[in-house]
């Protein structure tokens, strides 16, 4: 019989190794090699036989697919999907494939996403990911509860990367377990168990330990030995938690065994990227995680033999080996076996094991009360930077947080509201909605990065919604992006942009910075020009126009420079300005050559003043000696004078914040003349030209004690209309070199004393004239005309004349008629002094204390006055006024 007709007439139910696909009948077993193990997916390489060559193998890719083995029990089934399928050659009529069946985590390797994760644990983001995979059977077998994550990424990583990575950060490890469904059609039904260090591991039984296969149809061990080696001894993590400023630490480390010699200490330290942890706990959880999966390989067994039902994640008990029953947990079988063909078969293909078949497996394992924790995988590292859009609520210009944190939304993100262009359909039957809602539900906060960031200093700026920012990720996380600036292009152009392309008259001279209000209207604006020659530095407030310019004025136009205005300073608003001083303000048009001297120096003001001072006391002491009333006031223009004067109080008097303050001497930074300053927060205005103060209304000045004004030259008062000098006291003109005029153009003069005497007196002769009337000398008592020791006296109805020489009396003719008289029509004269007393009464009952209103009253002034009046409703009188103090008294009618 040829190898085709003997393979023709092969039942594969009578073989040790079967196995069930999607075109049964067409295989035969041949042998068959696979790994298995925990935190690992298995695989199986079968190597299969047909007596029909070139099969169609497409449809067993990724069909479900059943390997059975069997056992003293039945079979044992590894059930899985086909992954690889390809032709390996032909011999004599017989064509040989190979089969390669995989777990269904192999299906994760052939997805690469990207994308956010909000607010779910470890669970939570791997059922996410499996809820894409219907072949995804799974189950967790947990104990301690798991951290829930703000944020994780998923970042140009495959399924299959992505979720074992996140496994092995939480510490938790994962085996498979297959349905024993040998007479069901293949279903590939397998389950992926999740587990954590403390979970319990189902028993696997006993297992029979003998140096030789003696033929046990479930096997025996004929292989098992123990390896130690050395394993770090501790483990120290720190993770920077920039929310609280401060470095989370955490540390494990295990107990010394007995028997071993002293050892130094094996610390592994891991500075973590920033944000790992949000409390000591969890670096203390996850330092633990990582000495175990480190530890793990501290003591091993290895083992081989023929044992069928050997799985990965259980318990079993190795009897026979030594005088105690072993227990241990495999971790990882590698499988070999060939099937019973028979010896018709087995000669044909020239392959003696094909006759009885063979199967053997090794293993590693540990020891039960070994923690299995997986080792960390690396995460993998975001390149560059990347730029995103701003987003928050809906119609807002800013959303952010308290931290100084912006939402924002990659061009990659995928969902219900992706950026221009992007995609809508998530490819997600788990999460459909995707992870872009374009607005504030991102779960995408990145921190802000500042030139300068400090507690409550620094700059601050916060990205707009809407606004293009480049976005680099802390360590490389995609976890902990941070915005490091904003980018310009497309509709979003510059606020000066210049150059190729724009509508600006320069070569792009300005920078600086625009902002705009939440309502998108002109904000502040802070342009620096640097065109050669026309140095330009303003600030500009859109409310009420305020500009602050210094330089090269120019009018400004957007990103247009415009027509000239002027060089210097400018300070212009539309509003209200003030400047205040707390220590004193000088106002100064004298220049100083290239803005030397110190801030405070006043050498022009202080030198006039000094003249004013002399002049001021001169002129007052002329004044006195002629019995003017003197300059009063010029004390206090002396005081003045002193708290500005450096050589007396205008300055320093000793270092400031450390540093000498004294003025700088040629190439020396400290010399001996002291810096100036104002003892008293004064105001000083000075010019060496002319200084205006111009108003079309009315200017006011008032001094609640003096105002001294000196002049070296003329001093000059003109009014278009009325001068009024009122003083509460005295007023004193006094000429020391020229005369006085008192001269009314039109209408009359009048020089009067209301409540004194009034002198006219003169060194030289008194001249009293009317060009075009008279002159009336009246008063009340009597008017007395004397020259010398003769006078005429004008008293009562007499007139007395008294000269002791002669008296003559010189007419064309000497009537004397009858006696007439005539009483003489004097003016009264108020009493216009300032009433700078006032006072006033409230009547009140005696009994009751209630006032008395509409009651009459007389009050009686000092100088026998009586004033009348009925009280108001509170029982107010009138306010009596008096320029001086003096008693009053009152009456009332009964």
């Amino acid at each position: 019989m040829n190898l085709t007709a003997a393979l023709m007439g092969y039942d594969q139910t009578t073989r040790h190794i079967q196995i069930d696909t999607a075109m049964p009948g067409k295989f035969a077993v041949e042998r068959f090699h696979g790994r298995e193990g925990i935190n690992e997916s298995f695989r199986f390489e079968i190597d299969l036989l047909s007596t029909e060559p070139f099969l169609d193998l497409a449809p067993l890719i990724g069909s479900a697919a059943r390997l059975r083995l069997a056992s003293g029990a039945g079979q044992r089934c590894w059930n899985g999907y086909v992954t690889h399928a390809a032709y390996a050659d032909s011999d004599g009529g017989i064509t040989r494939y190979r089969l390669t069946l995989e777990s269904w985590l192999a299906f994760l390797h052939l997805r690469r996403n990207c994308l956010y994760f909000v607010d779910l644990d470890t669970e939570g983001i791997c059922e996410r990911v499996f809820g894409d995979y219907p072949e995804a059977r799974r189950r967790y077998d947990l104990t301690d509860a798991l951290r829930t994550f703000k944020l994780r990424g998923q970042y140009r990583e495959t399924d299959h990367e992505f979720t074992l990575r996140l496994l092995s950060e939480a510490g938790l490890s994962f085996r498979f377990e297959h349905a024993q469904d040998a007479e069901k059609a293949p279903s590939g039904d397998h389950t992926l168990i999740v587990f954590d260090s403390h979970a319990t591991l189902p028993a696997g039984g006993t297992v029979q330990y003998n140096l030789q296969d003696v033929g046990d149809p479930d096997g025996v061990m004929t292989y098992f030995t123990e390896r130690h080696q050395m394993v770090p001894d501790r483990v120290v993590v720190s993770s920077w938690k920039a929310d609280q400023l401060v470095a989370v630490s955490g540390r494990a480390h295990s107990q010394a065994d007995p028997d071993t010699p002293m050892l130094p200490a094996r610390e592994i330290y891991d500075g973590l990227c920033a944000g790992r942890f949000n409390s000591s706990d969890q670096a203390d959880q996850y330092a633990g995680q990582r000495l175990d999966a480190l530890r793990l390989p501290r003591r091993l067994h290895r083992g081989a033999g023929s044992i069928r039902t050997l799985e990965t994640g259980s318990v079993y008990t190795l009897d026979g080996y030594l005088d105690e029953a072993i227990r241990f947990v495999p971790l990882s079988i590698d499988h070999e076996a060939v099937n019973n063909l028979g010896a018709e078969i087995a000669q044909l293909l020239g392959q003696g094991q094909l006759e009885n078949g063979l199967y053997r497996n090794s293993f590693i394992g540990i020891p039960p009360d070994t923690a299995i924790v997986p080792d960390t995988r690396a995460r993998p590292i975001v390149p560059g930077v990347q730029t995103a859009i701003v987003v928050g609520e809906p119609g807002s210009s800013v959303s952010s947080t308290r931290d100084h944190q912006v939402r924002v939304q990659f061009p990659w993100m995928r969902g219900e509201s992706p950026l221009p262009g992007g995609l809508t359909d998530t490819a997600s039957r788990s999460n459909p909605a995707g992870h872009a809602p374009g607005d504030h539900r991102s779960g995408v906060l990145a921190r802000v990065a500042e030139q300068t960031a400090g507690p409550n200093f620094g700059h601050s700026f916060t990205p707009r919604v809407g606004a293009e920012v480049v976005v680099g990720f802390d360590s490389g996380n995609i976890d902990m992006p941070v915005v490091l600036g904003q980018v310009y292009g497309g509709r979003v152009q510059p606020p000066f942009a210049a150059g190729e392309g724009s509508n600006a008259n320069h070569a792009g001279t300005l920078s600086g910075v625009q902002t705009r209000t939440l309502d998108g209207q002109p904000g502040t604006r802070w342009v620096m020009d640097d065109a050669v020659g026309q140095l330009r530095h303003e600030v500009g407030n859109a409310v009420a126009n305020s500009v602050l310019a210094q330089g090269y004025l120019i009018a400004q136009n957007g990103a247009s420079r415009g027509m000239y205005r002027g060089e210097g300073f400018e300070l212009a608003t539309d509003g209200w300005n003030v400047v205040r001083a707390g220590k004193g303000v000088l106002l100064s048009s004298t220049a100083r050559p290239e803005a030397t001297s110190t801030q405070m120096d006043v050498a022009e003001s202080v030198g006039q003043l000094k003249q004013a001072v002399l002049t001021a006391r001169q002129l007052d002491g002329t004044a006195v000696d002629a019995k003017a009333e003197g300059l009063g006031a010029n004390g206090a223009q002396t005081d003045f004078l002193k708290v500005i004067d450096p050589q007396q109080d205008g300055k320093y008097t000793g270092p400031v914040n450390g540093q000498a303050s004294t003025k700088a001497s040629g190439t020396e930074r400290n010399g001996s003349d002291p810096v100036e300053r104002f003892a008293v927060p004064a105001i000083v205005m000075e010019s060496p030209e002319n200084v205006a103060l111009v108003t079309p209304k009315t200017a006011v000045s008032y001094a609640a004690e003096h105002v001294h004004l000196t002049a070296q030259g003329d001093a000059h008062y003109s009014a278009g209309a009325t001068i009024a000098g009122v003083s509460g006291e005295s007023l004193s003109l006094y000429g020391s070199q020229g005369g006085v005029k008192i001269i009314a153009n039109h209408g009359p003069v009048s020089v009067e004393a209301h409540t004194g005497a009034m002198e006219v007196l003169a060194d030289q002769s008194v001249q009293v004239t009317s060009t075009e009337g008279r002159v009336d000398v009246l008063a009340k008592d009597a008017i007395v005309i004397q020259q010398g020791p003769s006078r005429i006296t004008l008293k009562g109805g007499d007139i007395t004349i008294e000269t002791p020489g002669q008296f003559t009396v010189k007419a064309g003719s000497h009537p004397f008629p009858g006696p007439l008289a005539a009483a003489p029509s004097l003016p009264g004269l108020p009493d216009s002094r300032a009433p700078m007393f006032d006072e006033a009464f409230v009547l009140k009952d005696e009994q009751t204390g209630e006032p008395i209103a509409g009651r009459a009253y007389r009050i009686i002034r000092a100088n026998g006055a009586v004033e009348h009046g009925v009280t108001d409703s509170t029982g107010h009188t009138h306010l009596v006024t008096s320029a001086d103090a003096e008693p009053l008294s009152i009456e009332i009618d009964r």
